[in-house]
């Protein structure tokens, strides 16, 4: 699941903690901390045992099992096959000429791509909120904390987590070539083929169709992910949901 989906969920489908920033900057960290630590994990097991003093920690630790909960149930469940293989079905479709393509690695990629997409094409602003979270969170903070929860120093997260933020990058998932970018640099740092010349042309049509498919995958992905996350990823909910206009119906 990609970052936007992610904070979809953590926040309008769940009562975030009283520090919403070091929840939303929790709910990050899993994905961005292997770009500071290649061989780094928040498994479970460890965040569980990672000491959390004061609400700040307690949000960003809440924030991060969110994650990782939200990760082992939405790859399993039945929406999500569904959208994959409409997604495969798109690419085998695509006409790429001269390349080694993985379907199931492009497909997987595209659906969390396209429900992105598709999120904040439903609600323009979205990407803004999430970057405005992160700009008020304590970056320091959230750095002792992970060096305390794996025992060891990154050096090189501050940096890793102050170049996410000020990138908006997801910004770009507004237009079909900047998810079609984001594809292809993920196929390059797994070493797989870059789309290139008329076969980037041919990625952008297939986004621009995973994007309108997805927004008929986006409701079941979402509900039969939050209907399957245990109540205790979140401590101390207390906060509102804030008016966001995405999330289940009550």
């Amino acid at each position: 699941m990609n970052f936007l989906a992610h904070y979809v969920l953590a926040t309008r489908y769940r009562e975030p903690p009283d520090s919403l920033p070091a929840y939303v900057l929790g709910n990050t960290l899993p994905d961005l901390l292997p770009l500071a630590a290649p061989r780094a994990r928040l498994r479970r097991a460890v965040v569980e045992r990672a000491p959390a003093t004061g609400p700040e920690q307690a949000s960003l630790r809440s924030g991060v099992l969110t994650h990782l909960a939200t990760d082992a149930i939405f790859h399993k469940t039945d929406a999500f096959a569904r959208a994959q293989a409409d997604m495969k079905a798109l690419l085998r479709g695509g006409g790429f000429a001269g390349m080694r393509l993985r379907p199931f690695f492009l497909a997987h990629v595209l659906a969390e791509l396209a429900l992105d997409a598709a999120l904040l094409r439903a609600e323009p602003g979205l990407a803004a909120d999430f970057y405005a979270e992160l700009d008020a969170a304590d970056f320091a903070q959230a750095v002792r904390w992970t060096e305390a929860a794996l025992h060891a120093r990154l050096p090189e997260l501050p940096a890793v987590l102050t170049r996410f933020t000020r990138s908006r990058y997801l910004h770009s998932y507004a237009d079909d070539e900047g998810v079609a970018e984001g594809l292809s640099r993920l196929c390059d740092r797994a070493r797989q083929d870059t789309f290139e010349g008329p076969n980037f042309a041919r990625l952008t049509a297939a986004v621009a169709a995973a994007v309108r498919r997805m927004d008929s995958h986006a409701p079941a992905l979402l509900a039969e992910t939050a209907a399957a996350l245990p109540t205790e990823c979140v401590e101390a909910a207390t906060a509102s949901r804030n008016g966001m206009t995405l999330g289940p119906e009550r």
